[in-house]
């Protein structure tokens, strides 16, 4: 007979692939020994989330199946959290296809949190603020405390000696992604000094040629790739918040978007933009794909030489 959880907690949380792997890190730090936790997400993204034994992933499709429709969606929650044996409900997400999770969890009188969402703060940034909005990271970590889920426990860190740099200068708007010109002559120095460059992307995104390519992975491909990796390159995307859920010594490059937004994952990435902020930037919290002054401002400092530097203070 399966032992029973001591605690459970259901979290559910959609959006993009990186804010989901943002809160599955943190959610490997607060859940204790016995404890268990399910999380729901898009089938996409529960495909590609790195395993772990406290944490049960399954996929909704909000998008296209049945669940898209609100009752459909509202009637799931009522039948999961009857049998479910929930000792807590975490809305991770705070969004109208999730409140209805939060009704449901209200009428079963199952204790219930939700993450605060910044938005006055991050209109400020947008409007030139120099306070930093929240991050990300703090305010999930915040909002489970309150819940009675508090951290017990850090990411677990192992030693990387092996010469495999990871360089994802992707991202989905273009407004946060590194020149491929750029990224390629990192990679020419990299290679010349004994590392292995190793491009890592989707499908349909591009890789200078000569170089080793992780395009589109299996999960367990990618899974081995962090876990083999000695440090990575990349920007603000999901790469960044799967270099801090492996622990992989990490330069992380800002161009439209910014640190100050809130969305900057912790050490071991190194955040590297502009020596000065921009009077623009950042343009967009989440990114976009045009620039506003038409020069990619922003961009210009991010050359391979800068990198090459930063990666010489995570000791590489």
């Amino acid at each position: 007979m399966a032992v029973k959880a001591k605690r459970h907690l259901g979290v559910v949380r959609f959006s993009a692939f990186g804010d989901v792997v943002l809160l599955h890190s943190v959610l490997i730090q607060v859940a204790a020994e016995g404890d268990r936790i399910t999380l729901f997400t898009r089938p996409r993204w529960a495909e590609r989330l790195p395993a772990h034994p406290h944490i049960e992933v399954h996929g909704l499709d909000v998008d296209r199946g049945p669940y898209r429709r609100f009752f459909a969606l509202m009637w799931f929650w009522w039948g999961w959290m009857r049998s479910a044996d929930l000792t807590a409900w975490y809305d991770g997400h705070n969004h109208v296809r999730t409140r209805s999770s939060r009704w449901i969890a209200r009428i079963l009188q199952i204790p219930q949190g939700l993450v605060a969402k910044p938005r006055v703060q991050r209109r400020a940034v947008l409007r030139g603020a120099t306070k930093p909005a929240p991050n990300a990271y703090d305010l999930h970590f915040e909002s489970l405390a309150n819940l009675g889920w508090p951290k017990s426990q850090s990411l677990s860190v192992t030693e990387r000696s092996g010469n495999i740099i990871i360089i994802a200068p992707h991202a989905s708007r273009e407004t946060k992604r590194w020149p491929l010109d750029e990224a390629t002559q990192l990679a020419q120095q990299l290679a010349a000094e004994g590392y292995e460059p190793v491009f890592l992307g989707g499908l349909n995104d591009a890789a200078p040629e000569g170089f080793r390519t992780a395009l589109g992975l299996s999960a367990t491909d990618e899974d081995a790739l962090w876990r083999q990796a000695r440090a990575a390159v990349v920007c603000d995307s999901a790469a960044q918040h799967l270099a801090y859920r492996y622990q992989v010594p990490a330069v992380a490059l800002w161009a439209g978007t910014h640190p100050v937004g809130g969305f900057a994952a912790p050490s071991p990435v190194r955040h590297i933009m502009s020596t000065e902020r921009l009077n623009c930037q950042p343009c967009s919290i989440l990114g976009a794909d045009s620039c506003r002054r038409g020069d990619w401002a922003c961009r210009i400092p991010l050359r391979a030489s800068l990198v090459r530097e930063a990666l010489h203070k995570l000791e590489i």
